[in-house]
């Protein structure tokens, strides 16, 4: 593990007690003393001193790179040159040039490169998608991603700084463009970003086409909460309502027979699942989510995809697509492409 990171134990740590054959066996951080007290905590039997040496460590067999965004190219790309494969925290990189680049060392060095939007690997997910193309709302006319919640982090968060490739829509955006591109692919319309900070957006909003259908979508990423500070634990021990903090996460798809609602998408062991109704607001279908946490399957998935050949449900050409999303929002709204290190 890159970093003494505050997602750590919910990205990784907890789930590799539930994932047969995942252990977490090194932390790596700038600062010697995080990274033991880090490793103290959570039980990691090795620290290294430095990203390098953690690569370059035979014990270790693959990387869960949750760096700040403006880090990911860089350190990814050392993994993979390193021989490691590479569980990376999205969004995938800091602009679509740097997710080729990354793409490009992937297809070098034949190792895995998977991004974790962990949504993507929860059964849910494959559900949503299996009734939107068979169907159950009718044509599809609009869909709707909306992704409001806190940083939890406080006033310092790395999200809030330009220099770290910072913003709402890298974060609470970025999984409302991935969910929005699971039903196709989309351009840009018109964006608008509210700033935090210089070139920061602390809320935005797209709307979107898709390019096969004529349907449109609509998009809102905001940060709330911004002056507050919460932690992360086990994902299975947290309450989502202890949190002082505003939260909405939804996506709805609107046909012509129909409207389809994915309740929390990014938790859907905590959502009230899938609901369709037919135009008179009438229930036709309503499917409560397996209970388990999506990072769970994330990590199941990505220890399949690395030992097993399995299936990479988000590639880097998936992820390039969804970075360059993120760009063209950028740049409708007036607002600078994030840059790396």
């Amino acid at each position: 593990m890159l970093g003494a990171a505050w997602i750590g134990p919910m990205g990784l740590i907890e789930p590799a007690k539930e994932v047969e054959g995942v252990e977490v066996a090194a932390v790596a951080a700038r600062d010697l003393e995080r990274a033991r007290a880090y490793a103290a905590e959570h039980g990691i039997p090795m620290v290294f001193d430095s990203y390098d040496d953690l690569l370059g460590s035979d014990v270790v067999d693959a990387i869960y790179n949750p760096l700040p965004n403006s880090h990911h190219a860089r350190w990814t790309i050392a993994a993979l040159e390193a021989g490691k494969p590479v569980l990376l925290e999205k969004p995938y990189t800091a602009n679509a040039n740097e997710a080729r680049q990354v793409a490009d060392a992937a297809e070098r060095t034949g190792l895995v490169v998977m991004e974790a939007y962990h949504w993507r690997f929860h059964p849910q997910a494959d559900r949503a998608i299996e009734l939107v193309s068979s169907g159950a709302v009718g044509e599809v006319t609009h869909v709707e991603a909306a992704m409001v919640f806190p940083s939890m982090h406080g006033p310092d968060d790395i999200r809030f700084r330009y220099d770290l490739a910072g913003g709402a829509l890298m974060d609470t955006g970025s999984y409302a463009l991935s969910n929005l591109r699971a039903f196709g692919e989309l351009d840009v319309v018109r964006a608008q970003s509210e700033e935090m900070a210089p070139d920061v957006d602390r809320r935005t909003t797209a709307e979107l086409r898709y390019r096969n259908g004529g349907a449109t979508a609509s998009m809102l990423s905001e940060f709330t909460g911004t002056d507050q500070k919460a932690e992360l634990g086990d994902p299975e021990d947290i309450d989502p309502d202890a949190f002082d903090f505003e939260f909405r996460a939804e996506v709805v798809v609107n046909g012509t027979e129909g409207q389809l609602h994915i309740d929390n998408p990014l938790a859907p062991m905590w959502g009230r699942g899938l609901t369709i109704t037919d135009p008179n607001g009438g229930t036709v279908l309503q499917e409560t989510a397996q209970p388990v946490a999506t990072y769970t399957c994330q990590l199941r998935a990505f220890r399949a995809c690395v030992e097993d050949g399995g299936p990479n449900l988000y590639p880097p050409s998936e992820s390039i697509k969804t970075m360059e999303l993120i760009d063209a929002v950028y740049q409708a709204a007036g607002l600078p492409v994030r840059v790396g290190v």
